[in-house]
């Protein structure tokens, strides 16, 4: 019997190929989406290790021996070696020769005698034929010299990772910048809005004025590590520096000398904001604080905000190293964050389906972690935003706003609740919120385009730097904001405050002080918000 061929009629064939073609088109966008998020969340070819030069040079011979394509090139401009401190910074560090990034409260505790002296944090570019960072860090970890040195990615920081809302964005707004990018941006204000405004009222600045006054003040010298307002036309400009005379504020601003750039944001894109002032808008509030303390502004994000892990340990531990041989009393303030790693949605906006991000490693920050216990040792005081995540139901603070060691701030309003965006921390200063008293509590929108004074229920005021300005601009000499971002450096000023009154005072005993001080909430809305006429009890309290 004659069998005859199978065939397939003409629609049943169409529809065959097109499924494939959108299996494949799916595909496609699968993998240059995963390309693209990887970009988004850390540097390509670059790794960080923490180590003692003996066991970092041991790990990249063994590595060299065992696949010839792993060449590890060292990056001077992001890599630091506690060797460079000075003898007395050594001196409170232990002879171990085993990296630790265990944090544990207490300036001189049995911590410190866990880092060595010869401790290393580098950067090192993959300058081999091997560069796939997770390949890399795979090798790492399974060299038996991989044990004794922390390896990870070179993280970038500070950047708005999701497209469809700005997390941690420094305009502090959790909402969608597609859908209110003109609302969340700062809006003109006066220098008598600044100087009236609500938030220095709820943390009794009157304290703080009346103790300035004084000629007895210990110096004392503040590090904010932020963006520039001095980012030009290029995205990271190399050697820019302005002196304390030079702007309002009378601080120093400072651009490491050149970094590497992350990705850059599209042009025209959620993610491509201006920021340039952010930096100096949240300092204004460290110099009302403490007008006669010695400020630094120093550049470790782009005016895109965005920047890398290495640039931010390598410019840290540099501050903290000076300070410390200046035998000057340090605060370090933070107004950034590294949030936990977020679903990977790559077929947004027609379809909402979220997967796990597309690559291997986990989110850790080891050398971050050891250069706030190196910090700790060297008794200075950091503090860290908890972030603007909590619209977005992320209520735990960012990375390190949530590690012992760092104090980290929450936002509150006008009510001394906590505003609707912000993370939890340890305490809270005035940030601005979404919502006004009368607004629904569900509500929370960026609605600065109503701020018109100080009394705005919606902001906090701040200084302008005028390189920040567009050309032909009317200038303004202040700005409205909101944001964690914010509320931060006025818990930094309250603790340059009490380094400035008693230089005594332990890094641990300036966080215990501000804890005490702050005002007790008594809803369950209301949140710790600092306080300084308590603070500067409690550490007179905790000093007797």
């Amino acid at each position: 019997m004659q069998t005859r061929p199978i065939t397939l009629n003409r629609p049943i064939l169409v529809l065959i190929l097109l499924l494939l073609a959108l299996l494949v088109a799916a595909l496609i966008t699968y993998r240059t989406a995963a390309q693209a998020v990887r970009d988004e969340y850390f540097m390509a070819h670059e790794i960080i290790l923490t180590g003692t030069s003996a066991n970092l040079d041991a790990l990249i011979q063994q590595l060299q021996t065992s696949d010839p394509n792993i060449e590890l090139t060292l990056d001077p401009d992001r890599s630091f070696s506690l060797q460079t401190l000075a003898p007395p910074a050594q001196q409170s560090l232990g002879a171990s020769t085993i990296a630790s990034a265990a944090l544990q409260v207490g300036s001189g505790s049995s911590a410190c005698a866990q880092l060595s002296s010869d401790l290393e944090i580098n950067l090192y570019q993959l300058t081999g034929s091997a560069d796939d960072v997770e390949a890399v860090l795979a090798a790492i970890n399974q060299a038996s010299a991989g044990s004794s040195v922390l390896a990870e990615a070179n993280w970038i920081i500070g950047e708005p990772w999701s497209p469809t809302g700005s997390p941690w964005s420094p305009t502090g707004s959790p909402w969608s910048p597609t859908g209110s990018a003109d609302q969340s941006q700062p809006t003109p204000a006066t220098l008598s809005d600044y100087e009236n405004q609500w938030a220095f009222t709820n943390i009794d600045l009157a304290a703080a004025q009346a103790i300035n006054t004084a000629g007895t003040l210990a110096p004392v010298r503040v590090g904010v590590f932020d963006t520039s307002p001095l980012e030009s036309a290029e995205m990271m400009a190399e050697a820019v520096q302005e002196r304390p005379s030079q702007n309002d504020l009378r601080i120093q601003i400072e651009h490491p000398t050149f970094i590497a750039t992350p990705v850059p944001p599209a042009p025209g894109s959620p993610q491509d904001i201006q920021v340039a002032n952010h930096g100096y808008f949240g300092t204004s509030f460290i110099r009302e604080l403490t007008p006669n303390s010695e400020v630094t502004l120093i550049r470790v994000l782009t005016k895109n905000n965005r920047g890398d892990l290495a640039t931010l340990n390598q410019a840290l531990l540099s501050f903290m190293g000076t300070a410390n041989a200046d035998g000057i009393n340090a605060v370090a303030n933070l107004s950034l964050g590294l949030p936990p790693l977020e679903p990977f949605r790559p077929f947004a906006p027609w379809f909402d389906w979220a997967f796990p991000v597309p690559f291997e490693l986990q989110r850790q920050f080891n050398s971050l972690q050891t250069v706030a216990q190196i910090g700790e040792c060297l008794d200075v005081v950091l503090v860290a935003a908890a972030g603007n995540d909590s619209a977005q139901s992320l209520k735990v603070g960012n990375y390190p706003a949530n590690w012992g060691t760092v104090l980290g701030v929450t936002a509150s309003n006008q009510a001394n609740e906590q505003a609707c965006y912000a993370n939890d921390g340890d305490v809270a200063a005035p940030g601005g919120d979404g919502r006004s008293p009368e607004d629904p509590a569900t509500m929370c929108e960026p609605r600065l385009n109503f701020c018109t004074d100080g009394s705005c229920t919606y902001s906090v005021v701040g200084y302008v730097h005028p390189q920040t300005l567009a050309p032909g601009t009317t200038t303004p000499t202040h700005q409205h904001w909101v944001g964690t971002s914010f509320a931060t450096p006025m818990v930094s000023g309250l603790a340059a405050l009490l380094r400035q009154i008693d230089p005594t005072l332990s890094a641990s005993d300036v966080r215990e002080a501000i804890r005490c001080g702050t005002r007790k909430p008594t809803t369950p809305q209301e949140v710790p918000v600092i306080h300084v006429g308590q603070t500067l009890r409690c550490a007179e309290e905790l000093n007797n």
